[in-house]
C-alpha cells in the first residue's frame, strides 16, 4: 500500500472536537493522497511536518481555546510545508443561539440537550468569526506570509457543528479544493527519475583480435 504524501492536521486543545469532526467526514476523505490526522500538545510538532493544510480548533463556547490556539499552538505551524494552508475552526456552533440544529427550520428556536441528557437553553455566542479572521492573520503573519498570496481569511475561517454536520463538509472540501491543485503543482515540478531506454544506446564493442 503506498504511503500517503500530503496531510491534512488538526490542532486544538481537549474537548473542541477534532475527532468528532474527523468522524463525520471520514467517509469522505480521499485515500491515497491525503489523510487526516488530529494533534494534541506533545506530539504536534511532529504530525505538522510538512502538512499541507492545518486546521486550528477551537469551541465557540469557550473563549479560551481560541487563546490556547495562539499560545500553545502557532508555534507548531512552523514545521509544515512552505505551501501549507490555514483554517480556523470554531466548532460546537450547535450549542449557541445563533447555530442551525440538524433538521431544524429557519427562525426556529430549539433547546438543546446537555451530557445529562437535560433540556438546556442554548447560549450566547461567545467566540465570533472576527476573532477567528484576526488569528488567522496572526498565523500568516508569525509564518512570514503575504496575505495577498493566500486564500481570504474570510474564506479559510468556519463554524461548524461536529454533532449535526453543519459546515463540516464545507470545511473539508473547501480545503481539499485548495489543497489537491498545490500538490499536483509539487508533483510537475519535481524531477524525473525516470530513465527513458529507448533513446539509450549501448557502447559498441570492441571486435577481440584471433589468432591466424
Amino acid at each position: 500500500m503506498q504511503k500517503p504524501n500530503s496531510k491534512i492536521v488538526l490542532l486544538g486543545e481537549m474537548n473542541v472536537g477534532k475527532t468528532s469532526l474527523l468522524q463525520r467526514y471520514i467517509e469522505h476523505m480521499v485515500g491515497g493522497a491525503l489523510y487526516l490526522k488530529h494533534s494534541m500538545y506533545g506530539l504536534g510538532s511532529m504530525y505538522c511536518r510538512r502538512a499541507a493544510a492545518i486546521i486550528l480548533t477551537y469551541d465557540v463556547n469557550h473563549p479560551q481555546s481560541l487563546v490556547e490556539l495562539e499560545d500553545h499552538f502557532l508555534g507548531l505551524t512552523e514545521t509544515a510545508s512552505k505551501d501549507c494552508l490555514f483554517a480556523i475552526v470554531g466548532n460546537k456552533v450547535d450549542l449557541t443561539e445563533e447555530g442551525p440544529l440538524e433538521g431544524q427550520e429557519k427562525g426556529e428556536c430549539s433547546p438543546n440537550l446537555d451530557s445529562r441528557g437535560c433540556v438546556s437553553p442554548r447560549v450566547p455566542k461567545q467566540v465570533h468569526l472576527e476573532d477567528a479572521v484576526a488569528l488567522y492573520k496572526k498565523i500568516l503573519k508569525y509564518n512570514m506570509l503575504d496575505e495577498q498570496d493566500m486564500p481570504a481569511a474570510e474564506q479559510m475561517c468556519f463554524e461548524t457543528s461536529a454533532k449535526t454536520g453543519y459546515n463540516v463538509d464545507l470545511l473539508f472540501e473547501t480545503l481539499f479544493d485548495l489543497v489537491v491543485p498545490i500538490i499536483s503543482q509539487q508533483r510537475a515540478e519535481r524531477p524525473s527519475h525516470t530513465v527513458d531506454i529507448s533513446s539509450h544506446k549501448p557502447p559498441k564493442r570492441a571486435r577481440s583480435g584471433c589468432c591466424a
